[in-house]
């Protein structure tokens, strides 16, 4: 094979600094560094693969390691296919060519990093590859122009001439993501009319205000409308609106309150919202008789609050504090103690198609409106109900099945069908769904499927910071299933052949990974769509490390326990999953429709609806009993 020509480039950096710039951009990187291979091969056994993790100035690099010395030759090589590592790090050996192995590794799509000597001659080179070498105080980087061979030295003594000529240009390391912030909400405790906050123990039925603040953070896009909640154990729920300046500081909100008589801790919440969502809850324990003032983070949907303009469209919000909850909408919000239980009711019976005749399904959609217009009726005591065409958010860990609440009058005995039910049914006419229903009279004990939250609104659930998109808009979205091995391998296929026909081969990845080896291949997983085939009861709590980007996780079984893990652990954009268990076909079903929709560019809180629908076509109820764990504004790109 012939010598390559080469661009030669230089730069400020450790070697392994450049190559996590380069990688997964260049699929081969040849480096000559005895010092970076030290880091990469630490602790490594003989003749054994392992994992490594260096952290450099751009970005962890995480290595799956391979010392070749160690072999006589490519056939004794362990299989790396299990070892995790975003990049395979080979050591090159002189015993054996080991040109075959870079090149199948790379054909398989890991990024090989080959660690080997300076006059070292490596064949297989393209455009996708780089050669690093050093040449006190830079780093050289190489560039083939074309296929061949080069080495190393070669490179080193390029730069060195252009150099000498003052002929070099340089290449800067990118500058890591600037690290974020998180904006405080500050809480002080005053004497009217003072100026300054006052420490320690408050006199029992004393008079006092109470300052709130958003503290500094980054420059918003512009001014934003905010409101301030405070609300006291024992007191009525108060509220203030201000203005968060887009640059400057924020005013400071007050509230007179009078402290209990009795000398304990007084506790409340304190809320912030933006229109009617809740995006910074926190508890306030105010120190009655003895004690120091503390303030305990609950519930976060924006770490710096610049990104909160998609939410001024909701139209009310639950905000679930245990056992109670804080409804808001379009005014004062109220406290409401939440129902122990309420699941939904239980489906069987489904045919073959996952689906049921037309008077079955009236008998479950009835059982639904039942239960949601009780929920209802719990949250709006005062038979109001949130304006028409708005979202729904609901914040905060909960049992209850939000998308059946049900926002018009019904009980159990005898109701009449609103003419949607058979249109929009089982073998009804169908057509496109209107956003409200197109039935004018409602009056007396209806069963309408617009009365649903989760079908007539955008319902959200999120768990943690919000995300707005999932992948970059200039690249194809990257989808990896993981499978259960325990499951039904017909139903996988098929499930898999579905996920295919509207995925390109090369964006798709799938494996069978055993409940016990999850946490392990999420760790080391990089696409952008998570989806987890698994039976009920058998994901267990994981821990994963943060992921460096913000993957959606959608599962086939019920996964609310991992949601907290996932999103504020782990870092994913968000998760939606299913609320009961569900059958396995019928859950790969679903999740077809549903990751169809979102590869089509469909907002998450769309998609979910739309496809609650097309169940609902079918004569199946369960759309009802699928969760968003996301905000509803979530795209995939």
């Amino acid at each position: 094979m012939a010598p390559v020509e080469f661009t030669v480039t230089g730069g400020e950096g450790s070697p392994l600094d450049f190559v996590a710039a380069l990688t997964p951009g260049r699929s081969l990187v040849v480096i000559t560094d005895p010092g970076g291979w030290a880091q990469v091969g630490a602790g490594l056994p003989v003749g054994a693969a392992g994992t490594s993790s260096v952290p450099t100035q751009v970005r962890v690099l995480k290595f799956a390691v391979l010392d070749l010395r160690h072999f006589p030759s490519a056939s004794a090589l362990p299989s790396l296919e299990d070892v995790p590592g975003d990049v395979v790090a080979l050591h090159d050996t002189r015993s054996w060519d080991t040109a075959p192995v870079v090149a199948s590794l790379r054909g398989l799509g890991r990024p090989v990093v080959l660690f080997t000597a300076i006059h070292t001659w490596v064949s297989g080179l393209d455009a996708a590859s780089v050669l690093v070498g050093w040449s006190s105080p830079h780093t050289v980087l190489a560039v083939p122009r074309g296929p061949g061979e080069a080495r190393v030295e070669d490179a080193v003594w390029q730069f060195r001439e252009l150099e000498r000529r003052r002929m070099m240009t340089y290449t800067a390391l990118p500058a890591p993501p600037p690290a974020v912030v998180d904006r405080t909400v500050s809480v002080v405790v005053a004497h009217p009319g003072a100026t300054e906050g006052i420490a320690g123990a408050l006199r029992p039925g004393g008079e006092y205000e109470v300052w709130v603040r958003v503290g500094p953070g980054p420059v918003l896009p512009c001014d934003l409308e905010l409101r301030t909640v405070l609300a006291m154990n024992g007191r009525e729920v108060r509220s203030e609106s201000f203005v968060l300046p887009a640059d400057g500081a924020a005013p400071w909100v007050s509230f007179p309150v009078t402290t209990p008589y009795a000398a304990v801790p007084w506790s409340g919440e304190l809320v912030v919202y933006r229109g009617a969502v809740p995006v910074h809850v926190q508890q306030v324990v105010l120190p009655v008789g003895g004690g120091e003032a503390r303030v305990l983070p609950r519930t976060r949907l924006s770490r710096t609050f610049a990104d909160l303009g998609p939410l001024s469209s909701r139209a009310a919000s639950v905000l679930v504090l245990g056992e109670r909850a804080l409804v808001c909408a379009d005014g004062e919000p109220w406290w409401t103690s939440l129902p122990a239980g309420g699941g939904p009711p239980p489906v069987t019976g489904l045919d073959p198609w996952y689906g049921k005749g037309f008077p079955a399904f009236c008998e479950d959609l009835a059982a639904f409106a039942v239960r949601g217009a009780a929920l209802h009726a719990h949250l709006f005591p005062d038979g109001t109900t949130a304006r028409r065409g708005g979202g729904i958010a609901v914040v905060g860990a909960t049992r209850v099945p939000w998308a059946h609440v049900y926002e018009l009058p019904f009980t159990e005995g005898p109701y009449r069908l609103c003419a949607s039910v058979s249109r929009f049914g089982p073998f009804g006419a169908g057509g496109e769904v209107p956003p409200v229903c197109p039935e004018p009279d409602h009056s007396g004990n209806v069963l309408c499927p617009f009365g649903f939250w989760g079908l007539s609104r955008v319902l959200e659930q999120p768990a943690g910071p919000l995300a707005w998109q999932v992948a970059p808009a200039d690249r194809q979205v990257q989808v990896a299933v993981a499978v259960d091995p325990g499951l039904d391998r017909a139903l996988t296929q098929r499930h898999v052949a579905e996920l295919m026909s509207f995925l390109p081969p090369h964006l798709f990845s799938s494996a069978y990974v055993g409940p016990p080896d999850l946490a392990g291949a999420l760790a080391e997983e990089r696409a952008d769509v998570l989806h987890l085939v698994y039976g009920e009861g058998v994901l267990e709590p994981v821990e994963v490390e943060g992921w460096p980007h913000r993957p959606l996780v959608v599962t086939t079984s019920p996964a609310a326990h991992l949601v907290d893990a996932f999103v504020n652990g782990a870092g994913a954009a968000g998760v939606v999953c299913p609320e009961v268990p569900v059958d396995q076909g019928m859950a790969g079903w679903v999740s077809g429709m549903l990751l169809a929709r979102l590869a089509g560019g469909v907002p998450a809180g769309e998609a979910l609806r739309r496809t609650r629908w097309e169940m609902l076509g079918r004569g199946n109820v369960l759309g009802l009993a699928y969760a968003l764990h996301a905000g509803a504004d979530l795209r995939l790109r």
